[in-house]
């Protein structure tokens, strides 16, 4: 796996209207540090569990989920630039780049590639290596402007979709090489469940945000959609009569009407 990251000017000083655009927070330092803190406890509250974090060897790593989500509460927005096949003999690899924007300014970008000679991909179809560099490219883009808001919230920096599969449980990510579960395509069934999640009222817009991206993304697995629906609904164990018993709460059954 290779990457590459770069910021445009994040938190510099402002001489204008538009570079205040860029500030994600005040400029004042203590009050940017409140405004930080706060972001941070709702994010700790309301972007937790398999649907946003990876525990590794009992450390939190964020998965895309979790970056788009704090970046969306901050007006930041990707734009993918390019995903393009590399020209490698006997070998399926992507290289993608992207950038993120907010009010109309490029705030950070980000470089990263998918081979199918990375052991984690090594029996993927084409249309997953492709997407997982976008994911990667993503992660890394994310990751310039807004690294010191996981570090605040007690995660780990390095997106974890960048974790070498040593080091990852089998499963963990939903978005396994064909082969293994994970890799199957979301039923019709678990599609429908997850857009009724988004029209959930009890769903943050942040959340609805991130859910839509992923469904548009068209690459939706079994195992992630499963993630999804036992994060917010819970899990449900089949009893010995035969029907269906709630064994864990989910999300939207903890918060408040």
């Amino acid at each position: 796996m290779e990457t590459q990251e770069s910021a445009m000017d994040v938190v510099h000083p402002v001489q204008s209207n538009v570079d205040n655009h860029r500030a994600l927070f005040s400029h004042d330092p203590e009050q940017a540090y409140r405004e930080a803190q706060r972001l941070v406890n709702v994010v700790a509250s309301r972007c937790s569990g398999p649907g946003y974090l990876v525990n590794i060897r009992g450390k939190q790593y964020p998965k895309i989920e979790w970056w788009t989500s704090v970046s969306a509460s901050l007006g930041l927005f990707p734009r993918v630039l390019y995903s393009k096949r590399l020209d490698r003999d006997g070998e399926i690899a992507y290289e993608a780049k992207v950038e993120v924007h907010r009010n109309g300014q490029i705030i950070a970008s980000g470089e990263a590639m998918c081979s199918n000679r990375e052991d984690r991909w090594r029996n993927a179809d084409e249309y997953a290596i492709k997407s997982m560099s976008i994911t990667r490219a993503s992660g890394k883009a994310y990751r310039i402007p807004l690294s010191f808001l996981a570090v605040m919230a007690g995660l780990e920096v390095t997106p974890a979709e960048e974790m070498p599969r040593e080091a990852v449980t089998q499963g963990t990510f939903g978005q396994e090489p064909n082969g293994h579960q994970g890799g199957n395509p979301a039923s019709d069934k678990q599609l429908a469940a997850i857009r009724s999640i988004i029209d959930h009222p009890l769903v943050y817009v942040s959340e609805k945000r991130s859910l839509h991206a992923l469904l548009e993304a068209g690459d939706m697995t079994r195992q992630k959609a499963s993630e999804i629906m036992n994060f917010y609904l819970g899990v449900s164990v089949k009893g010995d009569d035969g029907s269906w018993v709630k064994s864990t709460r989910g999300k939207l059954s903890q918060r408040k009407q």
